[in-house]
């Protein structure tokens, strides 16, 4: 872990922005290997001439040589009232006092404070998305909710009106200006997206506060000094604000240093006497800012003015770009060498689910930022305020041979965009094994009182996915197909970093009720085998981050899929973090059951007689959906794993189980052979009411007595199992098949429930034998995943559909928790689901969907079977019901 910010130092290193930089000159940066980049950042413009100018050096050492003092407070520091008078004689109008920093922020609080001595009043007003700094009041003044979130911010005594809005200004200062001490605002948004604001607000907006006796701040904290090709922003208005902030590139890059200039009319004495700072005045930074003066001033500043022509050439550079790919660039604003260039949003794009990701959790830049510098050698950075803009701020003496580089660097990256080719965009990334973190995130435990969290929304639900198997990859990014086999290993290594996030927004859906909800698709990088064994504590912290990223969304549903309800023990360690939650099991498991029924009945099964044989009967699906399919067939046989071997222990519970409630089972829902058979039993041997543990045991030596078998028995030969059955309900939790279609006899009908599928894919065609893919659920309306669609967009897996299906409903709880199923739950989401219009999926495999012919070539099949067996046992009599 890094000793310095170790959060940052993650970021850095997960997107290889983490070059060690050793060496700096001029626009450029070089590496501890020697290779060279253009700096087209220059530190968010606080480095106006470059790395190292020579000039702001002998200046230094200048100092040095005349043994300057550097602190002298609260004394006469020579080059601070040097500094001082200068800035007085440069900046606009009446603009003369200047209380000198150390920092941006610290310059906006000077400025806040100042303001408020002044007048007696207490409101800063600000605009939305505006940057202002980061300590409390100049946090408190930023119009981002995204810095404020955790840290009691804002304060009280501030509020935002929209930016570039001056009737909003207005209509604010008309209904109560005599709160108001000062409006602070930017000529041009930075931090927001480089927002330049309409022709003749910044003049219009001082003269409207002037009017109502309330102070402006212009914060030219970046934008001041050259960087829009004018000494300062404001210099191009009519109007003179009553303070003027500067800060970054006043250092020259050398020193920190910030510095607010006020007209003499809103100088306080109380301010002078009570406002000071340690380091502010410091001669040696003063020395260093004064140098800065003096090369942006000399030969009439013809630096600036380069500035000017040279950014219209930038400007149109970058249009052109935009011409070129419209698809890929959305818009390109600012001024000057203060430029962002916006893409347009990734969010529905089908082509990509890792840019899809990116544009939703804030990845866009970043990954175009990492390509950049390490592909193409230019250092660029995102905007926090805004995932999708990239801002340009080369240092001041920048010329066109680094505009034409920079931007020839870009085009690349619009070409990557335009082609769909985002392998390129990431190849470096994967190149070599990604350095993991030191250590596996530690359980989390409870949710923490939830800060700023959002309040529930009634139908708002969120459903997380993964990658069920290495082809989601590859259909969710087709372009990934060119990735190796070393960089598929990195690549599954190095998304596991990002965390959990959003990938897609779900549109409103609508219900048979005319009920609606919409919701968001939350995605945990993460194949199967990453949720096992020692990485299964990984697995379950990243879900249980989703959760509260739900939480704060203010969803009120959230659904597990595939793999992240066994990581989380059917969500039993998800629950309890202000969201209910969902496995989506239940439906899954009514779905499967009811469309069993339904091909049985289409393929002329007898349904009350069937044998049916449950795979995987001891897990969550598998135990309910025996209990619900117990009551409709004839005979049964739990399947568990032979590999564990508590498996004999763990089905015998759930036949205990079965047992129990067939013996008290209404015909209404339980009128197949079995259910009548065991509840026959529980009458005659007086089994009815008795202790449950160990009443399938019991069952079987009773009905052994009789010289009859049980109508149920659990085993854990799977083929000696499948020999016999009618029907196969397979629901194991296996990342590889565990039933080869050549053990199956003709007529047998199978549910294979699995993700992935449990039964091998083979040709069936001839067999006789009949497999679908179950739990799928085809809703009354169209399901939209994007790069995530799978299945047609009439059909979702049961998890999903009981993530809407309970979203719609209104239903409050947690619902399908752990391995325990609730019988009446699934029968409450049956009903549920016919009320809303949720049918189970028509039979399909594999995406295909069986046709009538090649569903009556298996009923001719199931006929067939019937016949002889009724031939080698009765002679060609019908076989008798069971009896007791």
């Amino acid at each position: 872990m890094s000793a310095l910010n170790p959060t940052r130092a993650e970021l850095l290193r997960t997107f290889a922005l983490d070059t060690r930089l050793v060496r700096g000159s001029g626009c450029h940066l070089f590496d501890d290997q020697g290779r060279q980049y253009l700096d087209f950042l220059s530190q968010y413009g606080a480095l106006p001439f470059g790395h190292n100018h020579p000039r702001l050096w002998s200046g230094l050492m200048a100092a040095q040589h005349d043994e300057l003092p550097s602190l002298v407070q609260p004394l006469h520091a020579v080059e601070a009232e040097r500094l001082a008078q200068r800035l007085a004689d440069i900046a606009p109008g009446d603009l003369g006092i200047t209380t000198l920093t150390n920092s941006g922020a610290e310059t906006v609080e000077a400025a806040i404070k100042l303001a408020r001595v002044r007048t007696g009043r207490t409101e800063i007003l600000s605009t939305s998305n505006s940057f202002h700094g980061k300590t409390l009041g100049a946090l408190s003044a930023t119009g981002k909710p995204l810095y404020q979130k955790g840290f009691a911010a804002p304060a009280p005594g501030f509020g935002y009106l929209p930016y570039g809005d001056l009737d909003a200004l207005r209509a604010r200062l008309e209904a109560g200006a005599d709160r108001l001490a000062a409006f602070i605002v930017e000529p041009i948004q930075g931090e927001g997206g480089v927002v330049r604001p309409p022709e003749g607000y910044i003049d219009g907006a001082i003269a409207l506060c002037r009017s109502h006796g309330v102070l402006t701040i212009l914060d030219e904290i970046q934008t001041g000094l050259g960087r829009t090709g004018a000494l300062f922003a404001c210099s191009r208005g009519r109007e003179v604000p009553d303070m003027l902030l500067l800060s970054k590139a006043l250092g020259g890059g050398m020193m920190a240093i910030g510095a607010c200039i006020v007209r003499p009319s809103v100088w306080d004495d109380r301010f002078g006497r009570l406002h000071s700072s340690t380091f502010a005045n410091n001669n040696l930074a003063c020395r260093a800012a004064n140098v800065t003066l003096d090369l942006l001033l000399e030969d009439d500043g013809a630096l600036v003015e380069s500035v000017a022509w040279n950014g219209v050439h930038l400007e149109n550079r970058l249009t052109d770009l935009q011409r070129a790919y419209p698809e890929v660039i959305r818009e390109v604003r600012g001024q000057g060498y203060m430029m962002g260039v916006e893409f347009h949003r990734f969010d529905d794009r089908i082509d990509s689910a890792t840019m899809a990701f990116s544009s939703l959790n804030g990845g866009v830049t970043p990954l175009i930022s990492s390509y950049l510098m390490n592909i193409e050698g230019v250092i660029t950075a995102p905007l926090f305020n805004d995932s999708h803009v990239l801002r340009l701020q080369p240092p001041l003496i920048s010329g066109r041979a680094e505009i034409d580089r920079a931007v020839d660097a870009l085009g690349a990256v619009c070409d990557i965009v335009a082609g769909r080719d985002y392998y390129r965009m990431v190849r470096h990334l994967v190149a070599t094994p990604p350095q993991l973190p030191d250590a596996a995130p530690a359980d989390a435990g409870p949710a923490a009182a939830a800060v700023d969290a959002a309040t529930p929304v009634p139908g708002k639900f969120a459903f997380l996915i993964h990658y069920t198997e290495e082809e989601d990859i590859f259909r969710s990014d087709p372009s990934f197909r060119q990735f190796d086999e070393a960089e598929l290993g990195n690549w599954c290594d190095w998304v596991k970093q990002l965390g959990p996030g959003y990938v897609r927004r779900i549109p409103p859906v609508t219900s048979l009720t005319g009920q609606t909800a919409e919701g968001w698709i939350l995605s945990v990088p993460m194949l199967p085998r990453d949720m096992r064994g020692r990485e299964r504590a990984v697995a379950a912290a990243m879900i249980r981050d989703a959760v509260d990223m739900a939480q704060d969304a203010g969803v009120s549903r959230l659904g597990l899929g595939a793999f992240t309800s066994i990581a989380t023990r059917g969500g039993e360690m998800a629950t309890g973090r202000g969201v209910p939650i969902t496995s989506g099991n239940t439906l899954t498991t009514v779905s499967a059951v009811r469309a069993i029924g339904r091909m049985a009945e289409r393929s002329g099964m007898d349904m009350a007689n069937a044998h049916v044989a449950v795979v995987g009967a001891s897990g969550a699906i598998g135990r309910l959906g025996a209990l619900m399919l117990s009551r409709l067939c004839g005979r049964m046989t739990l399947v568990g794993n032979a590999k564990n071997p508590f498996s004999p222990k763990l089905l015998a519970h759930v036949a205990d189980e079965i047992c129990a409630t067939l013996s008290v089972a209404d015909t209404d829902r339980a009128n197949g052979a079995m259910a009548g058979t065991i509840r026959g039993g529980a009458s005659r041997f007086g089994l009815a009411g008795t202790d449950v543990k160990g009443l399938a045991e019991r069952f079987d030596t009773a009905f052994r007595t009789t010289g009859r078998q049980a109508p149920l028995d659990w085993t854990t030969d799977i083929d000696a199992a499948m020999a016999h059955a009618d029907i196969v309900l397979v629901a194991t939790s296996s990342e590889t098949a565990v039933i080869d279609t050549d053990r199956l006899k003709p007529g047998t009908l199978v549910c294979d429930v699995a993700r992935p599928q449990n039964v091998a894919k083979a040709d069936i065609s001839d067999r006789g034998i009949l497999v679908f893919d179950g739990g799928l659920v085809s809703p009354p309306f169209a399901v939209d995943l994007g790069a995530f669609q799978t299945l047609p967009q009439d059909l979702c897996w049961g998890c999903l559909g009981e993530t809407m299906l309970l979203a719609l409903a209104r239903q409050d709880g947690d619902y399908s928790i752990g391995s325990r199923l609730s019988l009446k739950d699934a029968d409450l989401i049956a009903e549920l689901a016919e009320r809303h219009g949720f049918e189970p999926a028509v039979a399909q495999w594999h995406g295909h969907v069986w046709t009538d012919g090649e569903l009556d070539r298996f009923a001719r099949a199931v006929a067939a079977t019937r016949r002889g067996a009724e031939d080698r046992t009765f002679g060609g009599q019908q076989a008798p019901r069971a009896q007791i």
